[in-house]
């Protein structure tokens, strides 16, 4: 390859990383993918229809794109079933379910959230559930945190992991003296 093409390529993927950035792809990591993708695409260059940056730009451009929805979040989708994005329809809260949990592979968790979810209409119960949510974020291994947090979240995770985690919390909490039921 010609040191002006790898030239052309470094230039066209230096524009596009900064743009396509997210989880724990940094820009170094876009550059990769993007001299990757070239690579592969300057076979399909045509020289009679159009400059090479040009054409690495707009094929990098969606290749990129497709890298984002593949590992990151779809943000827009239609539901073939509905046709929109209803609360009420199967079909789109399975699919949502699905992309959050991409979402949340790659983006890190606050504690914090954990819980304002798991409230009941009964005010002692309540004062009950938060004291159970104190003892288990206080007494969890981190190693078994992330999956904790997604499994309150509405995540699916594999059963395995589930089990560890939901047999570790009933230890937790038989330690404190409550009993599991």
């Amino acid at each position: 390859m010609e040191d002006k093409t790898i030239q052309t390529i470094m230039k066209v993927a230096e524009k596009l990383a900064p743009q396509y950035a997210f989880g724990y792809y940094d820009e170094e990591d876009i550059e990769q993918e993007c001299y990757i993708m070239a690579i592969n695409a300057i076979e399909k260059y045509d020289s009679s229809i159009g400059s090479l940056e040009n054409f690495l730009y707009t094929h990098l451009n969606y290749k990129l794109q497709n890298l984002w929805r593949k590992k990151y979040y779809r943000r827009n989708f239609e539901c073939k079933i509905c046709g929109g994005n209803d609360p009420e329809c199967s079909s789109c809260d399975r699919r949502r379910r699905r992309f959050l949990v991409k979402k949340h592979l790659l983006e890190p968790i606050d504690i914090q959230h954990v819980t304002q979810n798991y409230y009941i209409d009964n005010p002692s119960k309540n004062l009950e559930l938060e004291e159970i949510f104190i003892i288990i974020n206080k007494n969890l291994e981190i190693e078994l945190r992330a999956d904790y947090l997604r499994m309150l979240d509405g995540i699916t995770i594999p059963k395995v992991r589930r089990t560890m985690i939901e047999g570790r919390v009933v230890e937790i909490l038989e330690e404190h003296g409550y009993e599991y039921k």
